[in-house]
């Protein structure tokens, strides 16, 4: 007799003994993960000790996926923690504030004081503007082209040669050209004539006056000084700066010092400014000069066929304006001019490098067109205007700050899908229009198909259906008047047949037809009806 604290034997059946109390606990979890199993039973040479273990497995199966479930919720949790970080940094590491290296032209200029009053500005969207000066528009683009500059505030409408990477931000103030003569030019007549002989002052090198000054001078057939020519004209290279000190000097001297200074001074001056300019009020007060209108200003615009591709610095004429300078613009002992002179106006446009950082031309361009420096200076947007560069990625990513993303690629898409609709529905309807045209009945073809049924009901004419019985003839003729007012019914609906008199004429040849097919009728019953009389007259005789 075996002990019942014998071992079991090694079989696959499982020991049918009382559920252990670990199994009734975990018997009836269940977790959606692969379970564990034991794939040989047998290797559990105890069968209490295997029974025990069957009963557990879905504990430790449960058990397991927690601890899978809470370690991808922890690294999760890690991820998401490690963007958002990424993502904040930016914002908690504080950044240097940009520097621009920005020019404007010569000192004691209005186009240099609005480059100061940008860079006061500037400083409050945390932008460091460093000015430098230099002769003007001309040097400002070589400077930028060469990577010396960043910035700079130039006259448009000067092309420097291979100035691709100069693109363009914004546009700010209008600058006019003043002709300043003394006081005995202004009355002796023509511009042209009255400076033959004198001295012209076309300004320093590398100066927008310098390049105007060219301009007028060949515009009116006058000659500049040249090793095989001499001249038309004397031409002095007096800069601003130096100007403004000639008239603070003649303004501090008196009697025959003071006729001296004055007499240095140029015959006749081309000044480039802002209205008002300090420059020219200086002149106007220091030495007596007048200011006079440009003369042909609208034809020198017109003849606009200047080479922009040409090896050194040319001004292009379309990117000039005309303008007027108002009567009474400067003041000494009365107002001057005394009406208003016409000239030509250029444009100050804010130029940049094209490798200049979106850090540094955002905070320039919300300087330039937000805030108290666009109300006194009114800025105009480079998409206003035209100019001869393009428009910086980053100043076209300002002017577009309040476009939704998609909008634009969306109307793009809408617009052309619009474009393709309206072509393929006109050609659509104007296909189904010529269709309909030519399935459609005129009114002569109602009477010419009525005519033939007439025609075939009293026998004057063959009927393309000659296998029609006599008999049944009727019938068919009077299904084809069915369908013609049927099709006339439906002509009428659609438009087609119009007008009360011509659908009443037709109404009308359709009941005199089907008047027509009961004369058929009686004939082809009194025809049916002779064979029959005639059998039975024979009948009777025999």
């Amino acid at each position: 007799m075996k002990s019942k604290f014998m071992p079991l034997a090694r079989s696959s059946a499982l020991p049918t003994r009382r559920t252990p109390p670990l199994a009734v606990l975990c018997g009836g979890l269940r977790w959606p993960c692969q379970p564990v199993s034991v794939k040989n039973p047998s290797l559990f040479p105890i069968g209490s000790f295997r029974y025990y273990v069957r009963g557990a497995l879905p504990m430790i199966n449960r058990i397991r996926c927690l601890v899978a479930g809470r370690t991808l919720a922890v690294l999760g949790s890690i991820g998401f923690a490690v963007l958002g970080l990424s993502l904040a940094a930016p914002l908690l590491i504080e950044r240097e504030t940009p520097i621009l290296r920005m020019s404007a032209g010569p000192y004691s200029t209005r186009r240099h004081a609005i480059a100061q009053y940008m860079g006061k500005q500037a400083a409050q969207n945390d932008l460091i503007i460093k000015l430098e000066a230099n002769a003007g528009s001309e040097d400002c683009l070589n400077l930028l082209k060469a990577g010396q500059l960043d910035a700079a505030v130039v006259s448009s409408g000067v092309k420097v040669p291979d100035d691709d990477d100069i693109m363009v931000l914004g546009a700010v103030q209008l600058e006019a050209v003043h002709i300043l003569v003394r006081k005995e030019m202004a009355e002796a007549g023509p511009l042209s004539e009255a400076v033959r002989g004198k001295r012209i002052n076309i300004g320093e090198k590398g100066s927008t006056e310098r390049l105007l000054a060219r301009e007028f001078l060949a515009f009116a057939r006058l000659q500049l000084p040249s090793a095989s020519h001499s001249g038309d004209v004397v031409a002095t290279e007096y800069s601003k700066a130096c100007l403004i000190d000639k008239c603070q000097a003649i303004l501090q001297s008196s009697g025959a010092t003071k006729d001296t200074l004055i007499a240095e001074l140029p015959d006749c001056l081309i000044v480039l400014a802002s209205m008002p300019s300090p420059i020219v009020q200086s002149l106007v007060e220091a030495a007596d000069y007048r200011i006079v209108p440009l003369p042909a200003t609208r034809a020198f615009l017109m003849d606009n066929m200047q080479d922009s591709q040409a090896k050194t610095t040319v001004v292009e004429r379309e990117f000039l304006e005309p303008t007027v300078i108002p009567a009474h613009s400067y003041f000494t002992t009365r107002g001057y001019p005394a009406a208003d002179c016409e000239t030509i106006g250029v444009r100050l446009l804010v130029v940049a490098h094209k490798s200049l950082s979106d850090r540094a031309v955002r905070p320039l361009m919300k300087t330039v067109f937000e805030g108290e420096f666009s109300r006194r200076i009114q800025p105009k947007s480079a998409r206003e205007i035209a100019t001869p560069y393009a428009i910086h990625p980053a100043a076209v990513a300002y002017l577009d700050r309040d476009k939704p993303l998609a909008v634009e690629a969306v109307m793009e898409w809408f617009s052309k899908g619009l474009s393709i609709f309206g072509a393929f529905s006109a050609g659509a309807l104007s296909l189904y229009s010529l269709l309909r045209r030519r399935k459609a009945r005129a009114p002569s073809d109602y009477f010419a198909e009525i005519r033939r049924i007439d025609q075939i009901a009293l026998g004057a004419d063959v009927d393309s259906t000659a296998t029609i019985q006599p008999h049944e003839l009727s019938k068919h003729l009077d299904d084809r008047l069915l369908e013609l007012r049927q099709e006339l019914i439906g002509d009428i609906c659609e438009g087609s047949i119009k007008g009360d008199q011509v659908i009443s004429n037709i109404l009308t040849l359709l009941n005199d037809t089907r008047g027509n097919l009961h004369t058929l009728d009686d004939a082809v019953a009194s025809l049916s009806d002779r064979p029959r009389r005639t059998r039975r007259t024979t009948a009777v005789a025999a």
